[in-house]
């Protein structure tokens, strides 16, 4: 909108003016949805204020000289520390490929898929067993085994139980 005005005047907006203060008005409309006492204008005040204070400030001879030693001095650091910031990124590389040390990611998605297939399976175990003792139980009732007919449905009961524990 502010655009298409913008078009119909002599003076012209750059067009990233425009994004720009489409930006502003969208974070200024989230901030008033979230907090109704925020004001984006508030909050970046102060850091628009710094920064026309420094563009229009003149900095005298010593201030402009001790700046240019400040941003020096720290180009000289971050020269000097460059080499063993390197050395230790190439140890960690080295360390990572000789296999001397292993990354560990944790991805929840997939232990929770195991945990549940685990489950699955011991359940289908259990299942198996108390259903293969149970007609172990059944066949040796019928035949007159009641000793180990008995021993067989004490089993499946126990294997029961164990489903029914891990299906919680």
């Amino acid at each position: 909108d502010l655009f298409a005005i913008a078009q119909d005047q002599p003076f012209r907006f750059p067009s990233t003016f425009t994004f720009v203060i489409r930006a502003f008005s969208t974070l200024e409309g989230i901030g008033y949805i979230l907090d109704p006492d925020f004001s984006f204008v508030k909050v970046a005040a102060p850091y628009a204020q710094e920064l026309l204070d420094l563009k229009t400030r003149r900095r005298a001879g010593p201030e402009l000289v001790q700046e240019i030693r400040k941003q020096a001095n720290d180009a000289r650091d971050s020269t000097i520390s460059m080499p063993y910031r390197i050395q230790r990124i190439e140890d960690f590389v080295g360390q990572l490929e000789s296999g001397d040390l292993k990354l560990r990611v944790r991805v929840l998605e997939s232990e929770r898929a195991a945990r549940k297939a685990n489950v699955l399976q011991m359940a289908t175990m259990y299942t198996a067993m108390g259903g293969t003792l149970l007609n172990i139980g059944v066949v040796m009732g019928s035949q007159g085994n009641q000793i180990v007919a008995n021993g067989s449905f004490i089993g499946a009961g126990i294997f029961l139980a164990l489903l029914v524990a891990s299906m919680r």
